[in-house]
């Protein structure tokens, strides 16, 4: 883990190729796909719900912290995803019930999850060691004065942000990945 003072939320490549997952079996192409939707998963649900965009950022990083120290095998992306989602809600002070995710995400998840995202809960915020404040790389950017002329759309500032939903935001601050 990269060194730092207060909680550390970098890893380097070493530890990116030693995740918990790998260590159970999962090739790391799987799990890549694996993190890849499971925030797409809480983006989607999120933005159903009429979420802000600073809680499902929030949502994505804690999903992507939390499989940094448990394993895919262990703990199933979607409902884990539900979980990140809810707390971060609470979190950004936009919050949902958490029968209204499960039912918004009705597809992948049922109502005998609920219980499952509510006992995950207090597993997640030991794993990220109660740290709820995030920064996200977006907020770099919105500082900048050509953000008008470069993003005209919220869906282009969308895919210009989408990297934090990659292994990039475990390696590096957010103002490094503008």
């Amino acid at each position: 883990m990269v060194s730092c003072s207060g909680p550390c939320w970098y890893w380097d490549k070493k530890d990116l190729a030693h995740t918990p997952s790998q260590s159970d079996g999962l090739d790391p192409a799987t799990e890549a796909r694996y993190r890849r939707e499971g925030a797409r998963f809480i983006f989607d649900v999120g933005t159903r719900l009429g979420l802000h965009y600073d809680t499902l950022a929030t949502g994505i990083t804690y999903f992507h912290r939390f499989y940094m120290f448990h394993s895919f095998k262990q703990f199933p992306r979607y409902v884990t995803g539900a979980c990140c989602l809810f707390l971060a809600g609470k979190v950004e002070e936009t919050p949902k019930k958490c029968k209204d995710i499960i039912k918004t995400a009705r597809s992948l998840l049922n109502d005998v999850q609920f219980e499952e995202v509510m006992v995950l809960e207090r597993i997640l915020l030991q794993t990220i060691k109660f740290d709820l404040q995030v920064e996200h790389p977006y907020q770099f950017l919105l500082h900048m004065d050509c953000f008008d002329n470069v993003f005209g759309t919220f869906l282009e500032f969308h895919d210009r942000c989408y990297l934090w939903e990659g292994r990039r935001a475990l390696r590096f601050h957010p103002k490094y990945l503008n």
